[in-house]
């Protein structure tokens, strides 16, 4: 795939999560979290896709090692039965993936 596509299909992943997701209603949440975000995160996140915005220097580092994690804090939810729209306001691990999404996207700012 063209890295400036892969690049753009990597950003519209991350804009699907992140603290707005709090304040917005079931079906939000069922779209934005569980049909756009799990779809990027399994192809646009994974290992492969971000050494080729890494080694493109669309992405730093850093931004790099953060995508690793969330995209392994992701699959620990299905892994452990939390990918469930009612836990995503109340659990401490969702939490955890939602503030990192900010994070990520904060850092892709300012670079």
């Amino acid at each position: 795939m063209e890295t400036k596509k892969l690049y753009d299909y990597f950003l519209d992943t991350l804009s699907h999560c992140g603290t707005f997701i709090l304040d917005s209603n079931k079906e939000d949440i069922e779209y934005q979290i569980f049909e756009e975000f799990d779809i990027g995160i399994i192809s646009f996140l994974h290992e492969n896709s971000l050494k080729q915005l890494l080694d493109s220097k669309f992405i730093t580092f850093d931004v790099y090692n953060k995508c690793l994690l969330l995209r392994k804090q992701v699959l620990e939810l299905q892994e452990l039965d939390l990918w469930k729209i009612d836990l995503i306001k109340t659990n401490e691990k969702w939490r955890d993936v939602i503030l990192l999404c900010d994070e990520i996207k904060d850092m892709i700012l300012k670079n």
